[in-house]
């Protein structure tokens, strides 16, 4: 199958890498489900959870996995309760949150001496008496093939949230509210477990230029600077110096990403490569390794659904020409 560029569209968060003035190369992507093995998975039947959470957390999920959708349309489809027809695959389990408060004493600043216009002028560390709070959640999630019950993913998550409150107990956050937060964040870890994301990501390039020709330095500068009005011509520029100069491990990187972000990963391998070799093993080379594997798997799984798809549709409208989503999740 044909694989085209990702276009440059936000699914999931936005994740800015550098500080806020760094330039940077916007670089957009598929990344595969964080659960191997469920990328033929089509449809699935969220169940009812059990535990004092379960609901909430089961009508989560089930939103979750209801806003996947990429160009070809919904990633699964999302059933609840009984169908008419039989799931792929079944998602159960349980949530509860606990909640324990007990009183404690810890060291806090207070005034212990004040002048006649009483303005504190000594300040002082003593034990007063508090009221902390945890909560403490834990889920358990399993996903069974429905056609031989064989368990495929089974997963526990949890979250916990402290808060201590010195001679003001009113002050405590909404247990409801904190209770909430780790329900969806639990939903959104099982979403991710079992389905690719679509980001889009600014990522910093490598500004270094020691062991330059003045030249090529100056050349480099240049694309540097391009990079905060025109990310195309900053890559041509960066491609064509790299093209007149030596070898050296700042352009290696930034032509990398540029190949990375035109979908051209076999490029982009060569190219970090090479900056690992001229680097040494600089954190943001490896990264960019990681990304390119983790799109290249994500592309795989890609092929091995639309593959799938055509198979169980086989008479209707093939889908063999589709190309990796960029849709909105």
């Amino acid at each position: 199958m044909r694989f085209r560029k990702i276009v440059a569209c936000l699914v999931g968060a936005m994740i800015a890498t550098g500080n806020l003035h760094a330039e940077t190369l916007k670089i957009s992507g598929l990344y595969p489900a964080e659960q191997a093995d469920t990328a033929l998975l089509q449809s699935i039947s969220v169940e009812n959870f059990g535990g004092q959470d379960g609901d909430a957390l089961g009508f989560a999920i089930e939103e979750k996995l209801r806003a996947v959708a990429f160009e070809t349309g919904p990633y699964f489809t999302v059933m609840a309760g009984r169908s008419a027809a039989d799931p792929g695959a079944t998602l159960s389990g349980t949530a509860t949150a606990r909640v324990n408060e007990y009183h404690t004493r810890e060291y806090r600043s207070r005034c212990v001496e004040r002048n006649d216009k009483d303005k504190c002028v000594k300040r002082k560390s003593i034990k007063v008496p508090c009221l902390k709070r945890v909560i403490d959640f834990s889920a358990n999630v399993r996903l069974s093939r429905f056609s031989d019950g064989q368990t495929i993913y089974r997963d526990t998550k949890t979250a916990r949230a402290e808060q201590t409150n010195c001679e003001e107990y009113s002050n405590f956050k909404s247990r409801e509210g904190e209770i909430r937060k780790m329900i969806d964040s639990a939903a959104y870890a099982v979403r991710r477990d079992l389905a690719p994301i679509q980001l889009t990501q600014k990522i910093r390039i490598l500004e270094s230029r020691k062991g330059m020709e003045k030249a090529v330095s100056r050349a480099f500068r240049a694309a540097i600077k391009m990079t905060k009005k025109d990310d195309a011509e900053a890559c041509r520029m960066f491609s064509e110096t790299a093209a007149n100069g030596a070898p050296h491990g700042s352009l290696a990187f930034n032509t990398g990403l540029c190949a990375e972000q035109e979908g051209d990963f076999e490029t982009a391998l060569l190219r970090y490569d090479e900056a690992n070799n001229l680097l040494g093993g600089k954190g943001e080379v490896d990264e960019g390794i990681r990304r390119i594997r983790d799109k290249q798997r994500a592309a795989s799984d890609w092929n091995a659904r639309i593959a799938a798809i055509n198979d169980a549709q086989s008479g209707e409208a093939s889908l063999a020409d589709a190309a990796l989503p960029s849709g909105t999740d």
